[in-house]
């Protein structure tokens, strides 16, 4: 019995031994693939960051090996509301008509809106559904607002009213920026902000588009249409007062601002960082001007 018993603990402890061996290197293994992701992703940034790459060039999609690679797009920080800008009457307006867009009744889209004017202006009067000083006094709060620019996109959410636009649509961050410099880039716009700035019909916005996107539907890729202006307005039935309203804050032309987004995998294991940079036209000289991992 007690040579039996002997056995059956040795192979209980065998087969524990195997067992963490086992867990230790597959661990091992996700770790190798998990740092093999990030470094492929790191090489994606340095195709995608390279003066002569384009929007849709096959070389932003590579496979490196059986089980690895990585995907660059390339966007332009115009897509999104500069959200810095929002003192501008006509940003106010469009924020105002994408929460709309976003099915938030009329009032909570105003308080939210008109409250971050108010956070970014250098004044102390509160506009109509505005927030000032006084009102976070109120709820116990002295730093607020802070009369200027955010520093972070997060940073929206201790606006009097955003609470509703996040529990509205809780991916609303992909649709501003502190970056952008104030006019919407019709190349990369993204429809619900197209929507929003332009106040066409979604008809006339789905039209422009797919022009714009090409066959694939996709945009970044190698089948998009360079839309000119002109015929972006057309497209989107603008003309007299509505297009005179506009013109100021939309172009065709916004290269400088760049949101490169690389994917690195391996396996099922992926890394992704995204980076914005700002390119001066005249010497090439690339400056960062953030940077994000997830």
């Amino acid at each position: 019995m007690l040579m039996i018993w002997a056995v059956l603990l040795m192979s209980i402890t065998v087969m524990g031994v195997v067992e963490y061996v086992r867990s230790s290197a597959e661990e091992a293994k996700l770790a190798a693939y998990e740092f093999r992701a990030l470094h492929l992703a790191e090489s994606g940034l340095a195709v995608g960051m390279h003066p002569n790459t384009r929007r849709g060039d096959l070389v932003l999609k590579q496979q490196i090996g059986p089980e690895s690679g990585f995907d660059v797009v390339i966007n332009y920080e115009g897509a999104r509301i500069p959200i810095n800008y929002a003192t501008d009457e006509r940003l106010r307006e469009a924020i105002y008509n994408l929460f709309i867009f976003w099915q938030l009744d009329a009032e909570s889209a105003a308080i939210a809106a008109d409250s971050l004017a108010d956070w970014i202006d250098n004044d102390k009067s509160p506009r109509a559904n505005g927030a000032e000083a006084d009102y976070y006094q109120q709820l116990g709060i002295y730093d607020a607002p802070r009369n200027q620019g955010f520093v972070r996109v997060d940073e929206m959410l201790l606006v009097r009213g955003m609470e509703a636009v996040d529990r509205r649509k809780p991916d609303w961050r992909e649709y501003f920026s502190i970056y952008g410099e104030g006019q919407i880039d019709l190349r990369t716009v993204f429809k619900d902000v197209l929507l929003a700035v332009t106040g066409a019909s979604e008809s006339d916005v789905n039209r422009f588009i797919t022009e714009r996107d090409g066959a694939d539907g996709i945009p970044g890729t190698e089948d998009d249409r360079r839309i000119r202006d002109e015929e972006a307005y057309q497209l989107l039935g603008l003309s007299g007062d509505k297009l005179n309203a506009i013109r100021g804050i939309v172009n065709d032309d916004d290269t400088s601002l760049r949101r490169i987004t690389s994917i690195g995998w391996v396996g099922t294991k992926r890394a992704k960082i995204i980076v914005v940079t700002r390119r001066n036209a005249e010497t090439g000289a690339l400056t960062y001007l953030g940077r994000m991992e997830e």
